[in-house]
């Protein structure tokens, strides 16, 4: 299954040394974000999508903040 990250950079046309050159990740590092190996940290996935002008959901699935969670719970 590939990535949003993945998806994200082939859309924009983008090679993987590309984006390792805007972001400083690794090609190798990325490689393995897009294949799912590895996970990126909270920290790592805002610094790659700062660096490319995005928002980091345009890169990673991100999880919805416990209070927006909250808010999305129907109250009884």
């Amino acid at each position: 299954m590939s990535s949003k990250l993945l998806g994200w950079r082939r859309a924009e046309g983008f090679s993987q040394p590309e984006v390792s050159g805007l972001t400083g990740v690794s090609v190798a590092m990325l490689s393995r974000l897009e294949r799912g190996q590895r996970q990126a940290s909270p920290r790592l996935k805002v610094r790659m999508a700062r660096r490319l002008g995005v928002p980091v959901s345009d890169l990673f699935e991100v999880e919805p903040l416990a209070e927006e969670a909250d808010a999305k719970e129907p109250v009884a």
